[in-house]
């Protein structure tokens, strides 16, 4: 009997690579969000910390420049928080594909792996037929011979 061979074998490697460059973007797209929210987080705390250096110096010790100083730049402030969590809900979106892309080839790769094993299972037991077939055709002439002595 001829050895085992999956027939889909070069299908199933390049599906696995597949697979493995799936989970490199997976990581990628999870590194630039953890990234993204990191950004937003820092603009975040710069605003509270701007309103909370104006709240301590008080509102009345400020001058008009100093006051203009600082809305000018919490407005700049917000508008590059309101971009970063814009970039959140881009990159959030990348990662959904990205989950999605994976557990769509890692169900393909799975496929083909049962597929292989139950192939090889039944190329199993095709050879252990076959080899008990030649125990019992062994057996048998054994038996014959032996009979045809006796007589």
């Amino acid at each position: 009997m001829r050895r085992f061979q999956f027939r889909l074998e070069r299908v199933l490697k390049w599906k696995q690579q597949r697979e493995r460059l799936a989970e490199l973007r997976q990581q990628q797209a999870r590194v630039i969000l953890d990234a993204a929210l990191a950004q937003v987080e820092q603009l975040a705390s710069q605003i509270q910390q701007t309103a909370a250096d104006l709240e301590q110096r008080g509102v009345a010790s400020q001058s008009a420049s100093v006051w203009l100083a600082c809305y000018q730049h919490t407005a700049q402030l917000g508008q590059a928080l309101e971009q970063a969590e814009g970039k959140v809900r881009q990159v959030e979106r990348q990662l959904q594909q990205a989950n999605a892309a994976r557990a769509r080839i890692a169900t393909e790769v799975e496929s083909l792996q049962l597929l292989k094993r139950q192939q090889w299972q039944e190329h199993r037991r095709q050879r252990q037929r076959l080899e008990q077939t030649e125990l019992d055709e062994a057996g048998m002439n054994q038996w014959l011979r032996e009979q045809q002595g006796d007589g």
